[in-house]
């Protein structure tokens, strides 16, 4: 009998992971197109309405995201993911189930993306937390490739395959495929074997000189101890100057992308005439150029170190944008700009955010990834509900295609970070991540 190593385990996992992350990304674009179209459509939600639902989706980020990093680096991640993807299975399925019963109001649809979100940190937490630990450090780069670029053509498809969904069944419906795709994928979890992690938080670790909490105080210690943890995540963040130029960089672009997209949607419906499908089609141009970058991205950064292949993704990846606001004449070349701003910001997000993710997983021990993910996703995706607010105030106060031309131009402030930090001279990914006792220095630095 031929004996399962534990690389072929590692291989087998990723597998399952993949396979049940490429689905539920589809239906994630699906879900989340059909979810602005019944608001728009069924509901007549305005871009300021539309911003608050977007902005309730990620409004979590900013309340639960740090508490969960030490949550995710002390329990077990797979099952933290499997519990996340059920609970998002019934919650989006309950969107469509409330249509038919005749009781959908904007009231259901502001309070069903903030739950969803709640899950939303926990599993994205977890998620970039897990994927070291499966595949190894060794195979980083090659597995963050992978997801990306499911993340790609998922962007590439979802969209418009969301648009022909809604146009054939209508959104509601439509939602129903989002909640079988998070089914499947709380499957694949499942099938993961579990395996036992090598390393544990520093803050789990015996302290024998510490005596123990009295009886008559053991919530303050549990609160003092997850404080502490919490604190050890947003220090090393910000006290690494690779890893807080990235996370000042992406929080630009998520409030000014979201805010985008916020009034993108409304614009295309009300001002272009775009049908679902062409909505659809001009989302999708960025998955077109999202899934080239990814397979690019190696290569670029072989050829021109890792640090300028970031800074040029950035930079290109923010210019883009202006495209959609200049977009003018009939209505195929204005189709046709607008695939191309999406196409090229695609393209150019592809190749960064595979570096980037790597980067900052290489940067980061074990112990503390979780709390570094938890770290990154209050202020990147903290963002996003401030930007989803913003875009629907501009385009109520200025019109929708002012606002468009503002929040493209405020893209072009976040490459600034990267451009004055350390980061332009890297070279490469390290070799290992730092060890525990280099991260305590550099906390006490």
């Amino acid at each position: 009998m031929k004996r399962v190593t534990a690389h072929r385990l590692r291989r087998y996992g990723f597998g399952a992971l993949w396979l049940g992350q490429s689905l539920s990304l589809v239906g994630t674009q699906i879900g989340t197109l059909a979810l602005s179209l019944v608001a728009v459509i069924h509901l007549d939600a305005g871009s300021d309405q539309l911003g608050v639902i977007r902005a309730l989706q990620y409004l979590p980020f900013l309340l639960f995201a740090l508490p969960l990093g030490p949550l995710v680096d002390r329990k077990d991640r797979r099952r933290l993911m499997l519990v996340a993807d059920v609970a998002r299975a019934v919650l989006v399925a309950a969107v469509p189930l409330l249509h038919v019963l005749g009781l959908l109001s904007l009231w259901w649809l502001y309070a069903v993306p903030f739950v969803l979100g709640v899950f939303q940190a926990l599993f994205d937490s977890a998620y970039l937390a897990y994927v070291p630990q499966l595949v190894g450090r060794e195979r980083l780069t090659r597995a963050n490739r992978n997801l990306q670029a499911s993340q790609s053509a998922a962007d590439l498809g979802g969209p418009g395959l969301g648009g022909l969904v809604c146009g054939a069944i209508g959104a509601p419906l439509a939602l129903l495929l989002d909640a079988v795709s998070f089914a499947v994928s709380a499957v694949t979890l499942a099938l993961i074997k579990p395996f036992r992690r090598t390393e544990r938080p520093a803050s789990e670790a015996p302290m024998p000189d510490t005596p123990a909490p009295a009886a008559s105080a053991p919530v303050r210690q549990a609160v003092a101890t997850w404080w502490r943890e919490v604190r050890e995540g947003i220090v090393f963040v910000f006290r690494q100057a690779e890893l807080r130029a990235l996370a000042v960089e992406t929080a630009v672009f998520n409030a000014c992308e979201q805010g985008i997209l916020v009034l993108y949607t409304v614009y295309a419906v009300q001002e272009l005439r775009f049908s679902p499908l062409l909505l659809g089609l001009t989302l999708a141009a960025g998955g077109v150029g999202a899934l080239l970058g990814t397979f690019l991205s190696e290569r670029a950064s072989r050829r021109l170190g890792l640090g300028r292949t970031i800074v040029l993704g950035s930079v290109v990846g923010s210019a883009a944008f202006l495209l959609i606001p200049a977009a003018a004449g009939g209505r195929t070349a204005v189709f046709a700009v607008v695939c191309l701003g999406f196409g090229l910001a695609g393209v150019a997000t592809g190749i960064s955010n595979v570096l980037q993710v790597s980067l900052r997983q290489m940067l980061t021990p074990d112990s503390l990834t979780g709390r570094m993910t938890a770290s990154l996703r209050f202020v990147a995706y903290g963002m996003v509900p401030i930007g989803s607010v913003l875009g629907g105030v501009l385009g109520s106060a200025l019109g929708l295609r002012p606002g468009l031309w503002l929040l493209s131009a405020a893209l072009l402030f976040g490459p600034l970070a990267i451009i004055c930090s350390p980061l332009p001279g890297r070279r490469t990914l390290p070799d290992r991540p730092p060890t525990d006792g280099h991260t305590k220095a550099l906390e006490r630095s």
